[in-house]
């Protein structure tokens, strides 16, 4: 299983989250900190093959405003 790092937007500490499947992003979900479990959104996408993912808060404007 692939994983990716994003960083808690609350606590700020980094985390590897599993990443969904190539076939399946660019897609937004929902998830727990890892460390300080604050809920938050993760927004994954691709770039050249590869999945990433950025956290933002439940409050806060995510990649598509």
């Amino acid at each position: 299983m692939h994983t990716t790092p994003v960083t808690c937007p609350t606590c700020f500490q980094e985390f590897e989250v599993p990443a969904p499947s190539y076939n399946e992003v660019p897609c937004d979900v929902d998830y727990d900190c890892e460390v300080c479990c604050r809920p938050l959104r993760i927004f994954f996408a691709e770039d050249d093959g590869e999945v990433w993912g950025t956290a933002y808060g439940l409050g806060e404007s995510g990649p598509y405003g």
